[in-house]
């Protein structure tokens, strides 16, 4: 399904180490260049883009999406109450 390619950049973040590049088949037959990382991305969603732009859209670097942090975290939550200050007995808190 995916074979290295020579000398091309991935068109989604623009990498252009010949060693991580890889082609992948497009929903209408098309293939596009994508890096290591990218190309994984590519083979766990669930849409199939057509084109090159479809890519780049479904692909789009996640740090632009809204920080999740103040929506709240069970397990984080669980391992602030587990592991912080407020658990430890005095005199076993670091200085």
């Amino acid at each position: 399904m995916m074979t290295p390619t020579l000398g091309s950049h991935c068109c989604v973040c623009d990498i252009g180490d010949e060693r991580a590049l890889v082609h992948v088949e497009l929903a209408g037959g098309g293939r596009a260049t994508l890096c290591g990382s990218h190309a994984l991305m590519h083979r766990r969603a669930d849409a199939r883009p057509g084109s090159e732009s479809e890519l780049r859209a479904l692909l789009r670097d996640r740090r632009d999406r809204p920080d999740r942090r103040e929506d709240g975290d069970e397990l984080g939550d669980a391992l602030a109450a587990a592991f912080g200050r407020e658990r430890r007995a005095a005199d076993r808190r670091r200085p």
